[in-house]
């Protein structure tokens, strides 16, 4: 259930699954790491995190509760506020079962460490 919400419905990884080519690479299901230029004729660049149960580049060492306050407030675990780019307006709507839900499917995927940095343009 939690794959179905992060993913047809809520699109998260869409956006934090590693693109290559122009494609999504499901090999690299949650790592991040998209660049997002402008996004919605904002003035500057978002990157997509990294959103696997990595220890040290992912969520892993985050608790459920501040992962669930990224979705839904987008602070981020260290206290810094998330980019508007990310959704948390529409998120912080979810059923508290939902969002249970996507934080176990999140920690369900392999983990990955840091996405390569994009190629220079």
């Amino acid at each position: 259930y939690g794959e179905y919400l992060a993913g047809p419905v809520g699109h998260c990884m869409d956006c934090h699954t590693t693109y290559v080519m122009g494609a999504i690479d499901y090999t690299q299901l949650g790592r991040g790491g998209n660049v997002y230029a402008k996004p919605f004729g904002y003035q500057w660049a978002a990157v997509s995190a990294n959103i696997t149960p990595h220890m040290d580049f992912g969520l892993g060492a985050w608790t459920d509760d501040e992962i669930k306050r990224a979705i839904t407030e987008g602070i981020s675990r260290n206290g810094r506020e998330l980019l508007p780019f990310m959704p948390y307006d529409l998120y912080k709507k979810m059923e508290p079962r939902d969002l249970d839900a996507v934080v176990a499917y999140l920690r369900s995927i392999p983990p990955l460490g840091p996405a390569a940095p994009p190629a220079a343009e």
